[in-house]
């Protein structure tokens, strides 16, 4: 039995009893691949693959209510209270289509053999019921050195399956390792075969690197590689500020918060934004956070020229005070929230101004959520005074005025002018048509 450390010692049971039955009715099995990674490392293991010389059926028939998950490459995926564990037989794999998926899969009795098919050293390691490590590519020495390294030839297993270049740079980037100089010159020889691969698969490993503690160490790496040129909606990370992506570490390990950090990096417009995000197949939510976003950038970059260049400096602060709060109207909360949280993080140095306009922008970014806070109410559904309500009282029909005299209500009582009451509302709407006429 293993003395598990990093794993729920609940479904560390469950795993090893699946191990043991194996082994009971004459079959090899073992622990394998980041489960038996991440516990060397002393890292959360949070599920436990298993590799065995059982067949498909033979898995199945010795554990009921298993699901037959993908038995054309050998995999059941074990029910055991409550947990659930991919068992696959030992195998080898060849014929790949499109640098990415074995045509062949033939099953071997080695587990040896099943390893050789595997990307990285550092994940071709087996583990058995007794805590006895099989690493026949001395992972456990690579983990040590802190090196990504392929296991036998770089450039064959890159060929096999084109997405590991990402991959490997993503384990690099999460565990701060280095790049094996022989892997990193396969992936050099190899990453023309990355426009081969989904963009939603390489949009996961982007993404796992964002959210990991490290990112600026794989833009870097990504950088210096130039995989992202090759992919179906390639990226020029070549303009970065390799100083100033070390930002991205500072930033909660959220991977929205740190795209948008990159996208500002990167100097994208909303527009531009949008269709790379729509390339990389992000959801409509991510695509209209961080358009959003670089949208109220720019706006805030527009205002600040303005009001530098147009307003007498006694008026100044009123005036951004005031577009500050119309521009959280019009970009929402929370992208006032994003721009707000990722511009206090950039040096001076990021922006393209003038010192009277960074002044500006100084100031701004020390009033910002105070101004937000004061302005108490951020939708027209909150006004006191409703569009049925001015419907009601002036008799006219519904038209472009009334969205236009609800938005300038919301506009007056977000930056103080008038206060949210029902009577005072209508007072003001009242003298508003009446002027018109």
């Amino acid at each position: 039995m293993n003395n598990w450390k990093h794993v729920d010692p609940a479904m560390a049971i469950q795993g090893e009893e699946v191990l043991r039955r194996l082994n009971d009715h004459g079959h090899q099995a073992y622990f394998v691949g980041g489960c038996v990674r991440d516990e060397i490392m002393n890292r959360p293991v949070t599920d436990m693959d298993i590799t065995t010389s059982a067949k498909p059926e033979e898995v199945m028939a010795l554990f009921e209510g298993s699901i037959p998950t993908g038995l054309q490459h050998g995999t059941v995926t074990v029910r055991m209270n409550g947990f659930h564990f991919e068992v696959t037989t030992f195998r080898t794999e060849s014929g790949y289509e499109d640098y990415r998926r074995p045509s062949e899969v033939q099953f071997v009795d080695q587990v040896e053999e099943d390893l050789k098919r595997r990307d990285f050293t550092m994940n071709a390691i087996a583990q058995d019921y007794a805590g006895q490590i099989i690493d026949p590519f001395n992972g456990v020495t690579d983990i040590e050195r802190r090196i990504v390294r392929a296991v036998g030839l770089a450039e064959e297993r890159f060929r096999e399956d084109a997405l590991r270049m990402l991959r490997g740079v993503r384990f690099a980037s999460i565990f701060d390792f280095d790049i094996d100089s022989l892997t990193w010159d396969g992936l050099l020889a190899e990453r023309d075969k990355l426009p081969h691969i989904a963009m939603e698969r390489v949009r996961t490993e982007m993404d796992k690197m964002l959210a990991g503690p490290y990112p600026a160490r794989g833009v870097r790496l990504l950088m210096d590689s130039e995989l992202l040129h090759y992919v179906k909606a390639p990226v020029k990370l070549s303009g970065l500020d390799r100083t100033a992506l070390s930002l991205l570490d500072k930033l909660p390990q959220a991977t929205e918060f740190r795209l948008g950090l990159l996208l500002l990096l990167l100097g994208a417009n909303s527009n531009d934004a949008d269709q790379k995000l729509r390339a990389w197949t992000y959801s409509g939510k991510v695509k209209d956070r961080m358009t959003e976003l670089l949208d109220l950038h720019e706006a805030v970059l527009n205002l600040i020229s303005k009001i530098v260049k147009e307003a007498q400096m006694e008026l100044r602060s009123r005036y951004l005070e005031e577009e500050w709060k119309r521009s959280v109207l019009q970009h929402g909360v929370t992208a006032s929230e994003d721009w707000h949280a990722l511009n206090s993080l950039l040096p001076q140095s990021f922006y393209d101004m003038s010192n009277e306009e960074y002044l500006l922008l100084d100031e701004l970014m020390e009033h910002a959520a105070e101004w937000r806070m004061e302005m108490g109410i951020y939708s027209l559904k909150e006004l006191e005074l409703s569009g049925s309500d001015l419907l009601r009282v002036t008799g006219r029909k519904g038209g472009p005025w009334l969205g236009e005299t609800m938005n300038w209500l919301l506009r007056q009582v977000v930056t103080g002018q008038l206060v949210n009451k029902h009577d005072i509302l209508l007072e003001a709407t009242k003298k508003v048509i009446s002027d018109e006429k």
